[in-house]
């Protein structure tokens, strides 16, 4: 967490404690932010833009440099060019001042459930293949979905008619 504003950081702490999280390091600059970032390696960063010595988007770009944890802006600037600023700058999520605590929690808690999707390597037992909660049958062709059958639609006819230039086939998943 880092944001110069002390109540804000205070307040973010105690409710990511109050819905589990425990290693909660909390920076009020830009350059403490980094450091702590280097030394901990956190799984997440709560980022506000307007911090005293480096701003937010320079924050996140050195950040970025080692690691890929999620990164999600707070900040009062609220442009749509800030945000896109933000999210250029390699912050996965923008969320705005004032805002509702317990929607910054949920919105971390999207992005680290999203890190162990992407973190689990998929699985080769023979005949299944699993990657995260989908799983294929090679033999029967088969997509169980958290081991509920999927629906499996393929139609490039179609795609191309909605889509003429993305050159990527319909494929569609119903469970």
């Amino acid at each position: 967490m880092a944001d110069d504003e002390t109540d804000i950081a205070d307040l973010m702490e105690e409710v990511l404690r109050q819905d589990g999280f425990q290693d909660i390091r909390k920076a009020y600059n830009g350059a403490d932010a980094v450091n702590i970032c280097r030394e901990f390696q956190p799984d997440a960063v709560i980022l506000d833009i307007m911090l005293p010595d480096i701003d937010g988007l320079e924050v996140c770009r050195q950040i970025r440099e080692f690691s890929y944890c999620s990164i999600l802006f707070l900040s009062s600037k609220n442009d749509d060019v800030d945000k896109i600023l933000g999210l250029a700058s390699g912050g996965d999520d923008y969320i705005t001042k004032p805002f509702s605590p317990r929607e910054v929690v949920f919105r971390v808690k999207a992005q680290l459930r999203r890190q162990r999707y992407q973190a689990s390597p998929a699985q080769d037992t023979g005949s299944v293949l699993t990657a995260g909660p989908l799983s294929l049958d090679k033999e029967s062709g088969r997509v169980l979905r958290q081991e509920r059958l999927a629906e499996i639609n393929f139609d490039s006819t179609e795609e191309k008619r909605r889509r003429p230039h993305s050159g990527y086939p319909a494929l569609t998943a119903r469970c």
